[in-house]
């Protein structure tokens, strides 16, 4: 029996062929970038300020949770401010962070502790004592003072801190007086008109007042490309500091409670603007102080496709508006334009997120 050794040819793509494919989707690609990008950019921008305004609702929620201040830390970047042209500062970073809670001493049922609880002493260390604490500002010199002894709380030093000013109250009756730290060794100032107390074995509160503490919260870092630019944000009518961090806080009523500005406090009156943009765009890294780094030479307050996070001091409300790019403004005063682009976001009703 003969074998048909005849066969199928089988037939397949040239090399000119698959060249020709090739360049046509190449072609095809590089068309496309130009409307890719902006896309992809407005991502970036996008997951940014949801990430912010996230994360600002969290500290609310703990704040009105905890009965006690709770807000957000935004880390500045080293590196993005610009000293000699006093420009640019922006955050990657955001971390949580909270006024601790009041202390009190040990309670019962610890193990090794009275379960009576903590007392404190106080001991009249005399008029005009307080001069030879080096720390305290100039207009409490001369005021008497107590200094504070430990009696039976081995944690004690859990709130003698000598960076975070206290206010400690005794017997949970009177006035909280204010707390400094001498090292280890605290001492209450007297307050204009009210006698100051010489107590054995007294119970006691204190609250923490300084600065906030980072809470068990992990921080959040911002999508790559995209920061909060803080050089351009801050309230209706002024930016924040350049070169620091910036600190919000929230009251246990959900309310704004104030603003850290660096190492300043102040007291929220007015919408709190934090702009969400592009890397490129910061102004530390401007071209002749007018232009961007960006190819389009654009500021963060100028794209449409970056965001405002926006913040109400009264309510506490956090919402998300896109950016409109303002026109009365020159460029040789830029900041006259962030002033625009903040009032258009403020009366926008494109809110894109928040509540």
């Amino acid at each position: 029996m003969r074998r048909n050794r005849n066969r199928s040819e089988r037939k397949g793509a040239t090399l000119i062929e698959l060249l020709v494919v090739a360049a046509i989707m190449l072609t095809l690609a590089a068309m496309s970038v130009p409307t890719i990008k902006p896309m992809m950019e407005s991502q970036v921008t996008t997951r940014a300020a949801s990430t912010v305004t996230t994360y600002l609702e969290r500290a609310r929620s703990r704040a009105i949770a905890t009965g006690r201040p709770c807000g957000v830390q935004f880390e500045y970047y080293d590196g993005t401010y610009d000293p000699s042209a006093d420009r640019g500062s922006a955050s990657l970073v955001l971390r949580q962070v909270e006024i601790p809670p009041v202390y009190s001493g040990l309670t019962s049922g610890e193990e090794g502790v009275d379960p009576t609880g903590a007392r404190v002493n106080t001991v009249d260390v005399g008029i005009g004592a307080i001069t030879t604490i080096t720390d305290v500002t100039d207009h409490r010199y001369g005021m008497r003072i107590n200094q504070i002894t430990r009696a039976s709380d081995p944690y004690w030093s859990y709130f003698v801190d000598p960076d975070v000013d206290s206010k400690i109250q005794f017997n949970s009756i009177g006035p909280y007086y204010d707390v400094y730290c001498i090292g280890n060794v605290p001492y209450i100032v007297q307050i204009p008109g009210v006698e100051l107390p010489t107590l054995t074995q007294a119970t006691f509160k204190v609250i923490r007042s300084g600065k906030p503490r980072t809470t068990m919260t992990a921080p959040v870092g911002l999508p790559q490309g995209s920061v909060v630019d803080l050089e351009f944000s801050g309230t209706d009518s002024r930016s924040f500091a350049k070169g620091c961090d910036v600190t919000v806080m929230f009251a246990p009523t959900g309310e704004l409670d104030y603003i850290l500005d660096g190492d300043q406090k102040k007291l929220p009156g007015d919408t709190l603007y934090f702009l969400i943009g592009r890397w490129d765009r910061i102004a530390a890294l401007g071209m002749n102080g007018t232009d961007s780094m960006a190819e389009d030479g654009l500021w963060n307050f100028e794209d449409p496709a970056n965001f405002w996070v926006t913040l109400n001091p009264r309510t506490g409300v956090v919402s998300t508006v896109e950016v409109e790019q303002p026109f009365a403004y020159t460029l040789s005063e830029p900041f006259q334009g962030v002033v625009e682009s903040r009032e258009l976001a403020r009366n926008s009703k494109r809110n894109v997120g928040g509540r």
